[in-house]
């Protein structure tokens, strides 16, 4: 112990895992490092992982097919001990991959039920129905819907779902152009807006599959003179910051990410210890109520 005070050694951790078998690395990949919900999914990952002596490798998708493939790749090459990944695509080549990396894993939003394999997601048709329920209880019938993109089945098939079977159960038509597909970017969700308001009728509400497109369809609306909440009320999805930072503050359902990386932490780490682990875990949601919404009744003009 002198010796190596006097010289500086540092242990080689590549031969340390050589030798025990496990690097105590955990590989992370999310689409976007940018997007609040999935930095703070990182971080709830990192608050359990770090407790037993685990480290982080993280890469970034950019939600290219390709990128996921090269990392999943990566992640077997580098002999990491497990992984967590957070809205990839799922195709062929993806399945086939996880298939040979025998690798732990968990993945984060969405449900893989022809996998065994550890998922934690939120309802998100439930969500988004008990979110389009509640803008159908303040006594809007023209609701208008702007959607994840429709290649990730949780998050743009799942809450459209939710729209349409909370329409359906109150027996309201949805008129043609009412349905609009963003990309989770507040750009996105501007356009779409556009693409709405270019309807034969006009939505007095409009659910929106994520805060910041929210946002987006907030800038939309302000920029052509139509105010929120008094002539058009807006619902969001996950209750990141940006919704009470937004004006009017966004009504949202909250979905929080840090208990998603959490949870995915946790699973992760009973499969490297061997113990039992739950196939899906569900995080709870719930509505906030701000100033985004208000009931259709009292702001209706007088034909």
């Amino acid at each position: 112990m002198r010796i190596v005070a006097e010289t500086g050694f540092q242990p080689n951790a590549i031969a340390r895992s050589l030798v025990n078998k496990e690097t105590r690395i955990i590989g992370v990949m999310v689409p976007d490092i940018s997007n609040n919900f999935f930095s703070s999914l990182i971080n709830g990952i990192d608050s359990i992982i770090h407790e037993w002596n685990y480290s982080l490798f993280l890469a970034i998708s950019d939600e290219e097919v390709e990128k996921e493939l090269k990392y999943l790749r990566l992640f077997k090459e580098k002999q990491l001990d497990g992984m967590i990944v957070a809205s990839i695509h799922f195709l062929e080549q993806h399945k086939h991959i996880l298939a040979e990396n025998q690798i732990p894993l968990v993945v984060t939003g969405h449900d893989l039920p022809e996998f065994d394999i550890p998922t934690v997601n939120v309802n998100n048709v439930q969500a988004a129905y008990d979110a389009v329920s509640y803008l159908i209880a303040q006594g809007h019938r023209h609701i208008a819907c702007i959607s994840g993109p429709l290649w990730d089945p949780p998050c743009g098939l799942d809450r459209l779902g939710g729209y349409r079977k909370a329409m359906r159960a109150h027996g309201i038509p949805i008129p043609d152009g009412f349905m609009a597909e963003g990309d989770f970017t507040a750009e996105s969700a501007y356009e779409a807006m556009g693409r709405i308001f270019q309807a034969q009728q006009r939505p007095t509400a409009v659910f929106v599959a994520s805060d910041l497109m929210a946002v987006g369809a907030m800038n939309y609306l302000h920029d052509q003179g139509i105010r929120v909440p008094e002539d058009v009320s807006v619902m969001g999805f996950d209750n990141l910051e940006i919704a009470s930072l937004a004006r009017p503050m966004l009504t949202t359902v909250h979905n929080d990410p840090f208990m998603y990386g959490k949870a995915a932490g946790e699973q992760l780490l009973k499969m490297l210890r061997n113990e039992p682990v739950e196939r899906r875990s569900v995080v709870p949601h719930r509505l906030v109520i701000r100033k985004s919404v208000s009931a259709y009744e009292k702001n209706r003009t007088k034909e």
